[in-house]
């Protein structure tokens, strides 16, 4: 069992793991859950199908991995763009994970001294740490709606509908 657990099953445990927990965040969370759980599934799961299907390469380390770098900038922008509207704290740690991914091709695009090791550690690890504050995230709105009922999804509420005049 514990031979199953290597690096080389790494991202069939992480695609388990990343459905599961985007599943329960679909089912369960509110919007930014629901945001943040879409885009990890259309962008991360759905995009390493189709570079399945249209890569004989794998994943690259000694280069820049171009086709995993366009999901990481697609999915950053959605995830800073979330986080700086969503009422949670924990999309702030996913989209600042998501800028050191983005940032880990970038150097690697600009100097070939970052060592292999190194690049494949700065665009994996983050994406396990982003599902673990998923999962941290949701299970606090789920005890925070226990808590307290129903509360506001994003920072900037929508003005409310003026009533009319009483005189």
């Amino acid at each position: 069992m514990i031979d199953w657990l290597t690096f080389d099953n790494r991202q069939q445990v992480q695609d388990i793991v990343a459905f599961a927990v985007c599943v329960a965040a679909l089912i369960w969370g509110a919007g930014p859950e629901r945001i943040v759980a879409a885009t990890w599934l259309v962008v991360f799961e759905g995009g390493s199908i189709l570079q399945d299907y249209t890569s004989q390469n794998g994943f690259q380390v000694l280069s820049v991995d171009w086709s995993l770098a366009l999901m990481d900038m697609i999915a950053g922008v959605i995830w800073i763009t979330l986080a700086l509207q969503a009422n949670r704290n924990y999309t702030l740690w996913i989209a600042g994970l998501q800028l050191l991914a983005m940032i880990a091709h970038l150097a690697r695009g600009m100097t070939d001294l970052i060592a292999p090791i190194a690049y494949a550690i700065l665009i994996i690890v983050p994406g396990w740490l982003q599902l673990v504050f998923l999962a941290i995230g949701l299970a606090f709105h789920l005890a925070r709606k226990r808590q307290f009922g129903k509360y506001r999804d994003w920072r900037i509420s929508p003005a409310p509908n003026p009533s009319p005049a009483t005189s």
